[in-house]
């Protein structure tokens, strides 16, 4: 896999939502970049969040995920699988301190042409309140020319 420079990609994006109120799917299908640096795999892209334009960046490697999100909405949190992590989520309303239990994460690729799966699963709080069981789902696949 090329360093830096990326390889275009077509990713879709699902999370799937468990808490009191029941459960919710959001999906969305963008474009990015995919590149390795190092131990680690970058997935680039951007998505809308209220109409919002959100930079995202995932940083993948054994056992860690780390998503960053810079736009309408900030957000900057480390996955580690079996621990509970802090993170940050903000938009025009402040910004609150986020809490992962993760308990998933299952990253499989391929090359020639590029393609991969990434599972994310954890248990999310914000301040003491659970927001409920999130289960993020990322294909990646390389866009052929």
């Amino acid at each position: 896999m090329k360093e830096k420079s990326g390889i275009p990609v077509s990713i879709e994006f699902q999370t799937v939502i468990k808490d009191n109120r029941g459960r919710e799917t959001v999906k969305f299908d963008t474009n990015g970049l995919c590149y390795k640096k190092d131990e680690f795999t970058y997935l680039l892209f951007e998505e809308k969040h209220e109409d919002r334009k959100v930079k995202a960046t995932m940083k993948i490697g054994q056992g860690e995920v780390t998503i960053i999100r810079n736009g309408g909405v900030t957000m900057r949190h480390v996955y580690r699988i079996n621990e509970t992590t802090e993170g940050s989520y903000g938009n025009e309303l402040g910004v609150w301190v986020t809490k992962a239990h993760t308990k998933k994460i299952q990253f499989l690729i391929t090359e020639g042409p590029l393609k991969g799966i990434l599972q994310l699963g954890y248990k999310l709080y914000v301040g003491d309140e659970s927001a409920g069981s999130y289960t993020i789902t990322v294909n990646i696949k390389e866009e052929l020319k």
